[in-house]
């Protein structure tokens, strides 16, 4: 008897989580599909029934996690977006997420992403445009003067956390993220 498409989905999300867990962490030369199979208990022949290559899993792995990123929840009722924007704004630049709490891929894949494929290099920069283009949406056109503002923003905020995650000085990353917190606010208009 086949299994179902719940089934299908359920196994597939499984398989995207391990893998990107796996590869935010250790990278992706560092991970093979029967690590991140043991990882989700489930078996190699599972995988081929979702991905023909680790290369294709990667990419898959990074939609998966953007998509599942606290930037893309939907904004509460109740709250103004530029309200939502600032507490996006310091969920990003938090301890929380630089130890992994539902991480940015474009943060834990930054110099991994790097010598990955050419099609893994247009899904990184689809998703950055994404994350740029909520940004602007939750600022609002009239508060930022135009979206180099906000290619300024996110690449700092990106690079604040990946470079956060290789240090080990609490006090240090703290003084990172508050500072960034303060520039960003700065950049967005003061919220």
């Amino acid at each position: 008897m086949p299994y179902s498409s719940e089934h299908k989905q359920n196994s597939r999300e499984k398989i995207l989580q391990s893998a990107y867990r796996l590869f935010s962490t250790k990278g992706f030369d560092n991970v093979t599909v029967d690590r991140v199979m043991q990882d989700c208990s489930l078996t190699r022949g599972a995988f081929y029934g979702h991905f023909r290559s680790k290369s294709e899993l990667y990419k898959e792995a990074l939609k998966f996690a953007a998509s599942n990123s606290k930037l893309a929840d939907l904004k509460p009722e109740g709250l103004s977006s530029r309200e939502w924007l600032s507490v996006l704004l310091d969920g990003y630049l938090s301890l929380e997420h630089v130890y992994g709490e539902r991480p940015c891929p474009l943060a834990f894949l930054a110099t991994d992403i790097v010598s990955r494929d050419k099609e893994t290099h247009k899904t990184y920069a689809q998703v950055y445009t994404r994350m740029n283009q909520l940004i602007l949406d939750y600022a609002g056109r009239d508060t930022v003067k135009n979206s180099q503002d906000v290619f300024s923003l996110t690449s700092m905020i990106i690079g604040a956390v990946a470079v956060s995650r290789t240090l080990e000085d609490q006090q240090q990353i703290q003084q990172i993220l508050s500072s960034c917190r303060q520039q960003a606010r700065l950049i967005l208009g003061g919220i």
